[in-house]
């Protein structure tokens, strides 16, 4: 059955009709285009047909951004897709209001947790592209804070020393002296380094 209409050429309709029964034959379903099982090769042609880069990603954060990307591109212009598209990238980001941190109207600012993701010069030009594709065209972008946690192992001792002598005799105690002694010391010692390039 043809989809062309009854006014075409019949050159049309036979290339209609050849192109149906060799398309016809093949079998689709081995055709996988799924962001999360497809092969990684068809990754970027996903990218380019749901309009969003991929350059420099790893394939895992390549195949959640493909997945995500009807979502974010529906709610483009907003700070939910903005927050969306940032959370691929980042563990935990935030996007603040002016009002929030008493910047200007219609001005905001990202605050990024990187404890478990590090950042570096690429990664924040790559924030800086994934603002100004996602943001509001309005929204005047105020730049980032960057948050990072350390984890540090304490260990701490302890030593008491408490001794008393009492001797016995026959006369009677009229008075009983008790002395004590109790020592603390605390040692605490932090180093940082901080490189910026």
């Amino acid at each position: 059955m043809s989809l062309l209409p009854n006014h075409k050429s019949k050159f049309d309709k036979k290339l209609d009709k050849f192109f149906g029964v060799k398309l016809d034959g093949l079998d689709i379903s081995v055709i996988n285009t799924l962001a999360d099982t497809c092969p990684a090769q068809l990754l970027p042609i996903l990218a380019a047909n749901f309009d969003v880069d991929i350059d420099k990603l790893s394939e895992s954060t390549a195949r959640e951004l493909i997945k995500n990307a009807f979502e974010i591109h529906y709610y483009s212009g907003t700070f939910y897709s903005l927050n969306k598209a940032l959370k691929l990238f980042y563990a935990t980001t935030n996007v603040k209001e002016w009002y929030e941190y008493g910047g200007a109207p219609y001005h905001f600012k990202l605050e990024l947790e990187v404890s478990k993701t590090g950042i570096n010069q690429e990664s924040l030009k790559k924030t800086d592209e994934i603002v100004n594709t996602y943001k509001n065209v309005r929204s005047v972008y105020d730049g980032v804070s960057i948050k990072i946690a350390t984890k540090a192992n304490a260990h701490a001792g302890g030593y008491l020393m408490h001794g008393e002598t009492i001797s016995v005799m026959p006369y009677v105690l009229r008075e009983l002296e008790t002395k004590t002694g109790f020592y603390h010391a605390n040692t605490f010692k932090t180093h940082e380094i901080i490189n910026i390039f």
